[in-house]
């Protein structure tokens, strides 16, 4: 597998400059934790990227946030890098409910600076999930792609190929892309990782510990459009669901779900309790 990204990484350089900025933060009196996040922690940063770093504190003061604010500012000028501070009171940040993308990002966050221990202590009270939290978001997901591309039988009638004998060549390719997608977040879902922002979500999947057989070759299969036709729309359902059967093992695996059960666990455990985005 590729997973490796191209061009000019000058991960060095920010690491530099974000430690030396840790370091000078670290040293306020009110500053609780130092927290580096998105590239710094990838270990890839190019032209487009921020040095991303979060500082907390210990109580509000809008004085020592505005001094940490302005020591940033003062190391973008000095390293021409553009940083994206982020400085919250800690009690407010316990309060904050965190979305998927937070989920994610602070579940990959690199604490540099704890010395009591309470960064450490509020990221894994806010990561606790409840017992059946991947077991319902892995049947939402498989539902949803049963409806979509992959029935449980095969002369059962599916979203997209509704599309295609009602005539709408691009709802159908759509709805293959909405699959694609569904499928992604599945995966994630069997790897019990959550969701990175779209921008990443393709590359992290290549990542994770179990894949679908062959999956980046079939996935860039799937993905590809030659034309809005319904023989294209036939060879790339044919792809998705070349991935389906592994996909399906694998539920089992992780749920002791079979196809059949899993939408009695929707209809009964989840539907009218949680929705899909």
């Amino acid at each position: 597998m590729n997973n490796e990204l191209k061009g000019k990484n000058r991960i060095r350089k920010f690491r530099r400059v974000a430690e030396g900025l840790a370091s000078r933060i670290a040293v306020y009196e009110g500053v609780t934790g130092v927290v580096f996040i998105g590239g710094l922690v990838r270990g890839f940063a190019d032209k487009f990227s921020d040095l991303d770093t979060v500082v907390f504190l210990s109580k509000r003061d809008e004085r020592l946030r505005r001094q940490i604010y302005d020591l940033g500012l003062d190391e973008e000028r000095r390293s021409g890098i553009d940083i994206d501070l982020e400085v919250h009171c800690l009690e407010d940040f316990k309060r904050w409910k965190w979305n998927e993308t937070d989920k994610w990002e602070f579940s990959k966050a690199k604490i540099v600076f704890d010395p009591e221990g309470e960064i450490k202590k509020v990221f894994k009270e806010k990561l606790r999930l409840p017992k059946d939290f991947w077991t319902k978001r892995i049947v939402i997901y498989a539902e949803y792609m049963k409806w979509y591309c992959c029935p449980l039988k095969e002369e059962v009638g599916t979203v997209s190929e509704a599309c295609i004998e009602r005539g709408d060549l691009a709802a159908a390719h759509y709805c293959l892309n909405y699959a694609i997608d569904l499928l992604i977040r599945l995966i994630f879902a069997l790897n019990k990782e959550f969701l990175p922002p779209p921008k990443w979500r393709i590359f992290y999947s290549y990542e994770l510990e179990w894949l679908p057989r062959n999956y980046e070759k079939i996935l860039r299969q799937a993905m590809i459009i030659t034309e809005l036709s319904a023989r294209d729309f036939r060879r790339r359902l044919k792809a998705i669901r070349r991935m389906w059967p592994d996909t399906l093992h694998k539920i089992e695996e992780e749920t002791g779900l079979t196809i059949d059960l899993i939408s009695k666990y929707y209809v009964e455990k989840v539907l009218h309790q949680t929705s899909i985005h």
